[in-house]
């Protein structure tokens, strides 16, 4: 599309504020090496090819915000005891992690789901009278509106169709979805709604706990379908958790062994921390099937190995091998090596 002038002008005053142009690879080396970074364990040339042909620059480099700066004297700003090699291990560690957690998450809402269909059986409900009550009696109009648009948008011919569940989603778009349908085609955070009006109905307050680990795990499960970068959050100047951690996984780290101490309660306060947490107690709460649970513990010992394999190249201070081997006492307890 071509701009004419009035946007030509209001996107030049835009970007003037806060202008970076685009840089070729050798040009982002550089950019790093006067920031202190070094090029000891990954050459400046290798380092080039790999901007250029493996990462982008502002993943690769969001790594380096874990490393401490020089704060006064000639070298201020410039970053202390990080090279290049140390962001390439750990964007290799983060995507290990990520593919492990994204696989556990989507298992999580899988068996959370075949629980609720369970509970509903167990509860003598009818399938569609349950899913009309959610729509027409708990929701507003206007998410009603939105839940029924969106999925007549998917059943429907034409452009919009969901090639995937459009036609399940088609079939039944006019006479009611029963539950068993509904739970295929809504998206994970309408799933984590469905359960809380689930816990009104039945009365349960174990459900209730149960929801807010299922919030959290919906928060990592979509950061790391997306790709979202992990690692670069752990430290303790990161977001922190804004709700106080679960009862029930409170309850299982006491239980398990995982005293309540004053690194415990700080780790636990760092947002991707408790996600990572929920996700794990929730493999652990929910994907009781042996196989499955083989499965994640074998995932997440390889993210312990691409963690030792990182140890050296991590901050001196220890700062992030300490959130690193937190995590690891969390897969010990929930998803641990099995034989």
């Amino acid at each position: 599309m071509k701009i004419g002038p009035v946007q030509d002008s209001l996107l030049v005053e835009r970007r003037s504020a806060h202008f970076k142009p685009m840089l070729t690879s050798e040009q982002l080396v550089a950019h790093l090496k006067s920031r202190g970074v070094t090029f000891e364990l990954c050459s400046e040339a290798d380092a080039a090819a790999y901007l250029a042909h493996a990462n982008n620059y502002l993943r690769a480099a969001s790594y380096r915000k874990l490393y401490p700066v020089h704060a006064e004297g000639p070298n201020s700003g410039q970053y202390i005891g990080l090279d290049f090699g140390a962001l390439v291990e750990l964007s290799s560690v983060d995507r290990v992690l990520r593919t492990a957690l994204r696989d556990m998450a989507l298992d999580v809402e899988h068996f959370a789901k075949v629980r609720l269909l369970d509970r509903a059986l167990s509860e003598g409900e009818d399938g569609y009278a349950i899913v009309f009550d959610y729509l027409e009696g708990y929701l507003t109009s206007r998410s009603r509106s939105r839940v029924s648009t969106g999925l007549a948008s998917r059943g429907r011919a034409g452009e919009g169709h969901d090639e995937y569940s459009g036609d399940l989603i088609a079939h039944y778009m006019e006479q009611g979805y029963p539950l068993w349908v509904f739970l295929e085609v809504i998206e994970f955070w309408r799933f984590c709604d469905l359960w809380l009006f689930c816990v009104g109905r039945w009365g349960d307050r174990g459900m209730l706990d149960e929801h807010y680990v299922l919030k959290s795990v919906r928060a990592l499960r979509n950061a790391s379908c997306h790709n979202s970068c992990i690692v670069n959050g752990l430290s303790a100047s990161a977001d922190k958790a804004g709700f106080p951690t679960s009862g029930p996984i409170l309850a299982s780290m006491n239980a398990l062994g995982l005293k309540n101490t004053k690194s415990r309660r700080a780790k636990m306060r760092n947002l991707r921390v408790a996600h990572i947490a929920a996700t794990l107690y929730g493999s652990y709460d929910f994907c009781t099937r042996e196989s499955t649970r083989i499965r994640h513990a074998q995932a997440m010992d390889s993210v312990r190995k691409a963690f030792d394999a990182a140890r050296p190249v991590c901050p001196a201070d220890g700062s992030l091998t300490g959130y690193f081997d937190f995590i690891m006492k969390l897969v010990d307890i929930w998803c641990p090596k099995r034989a």
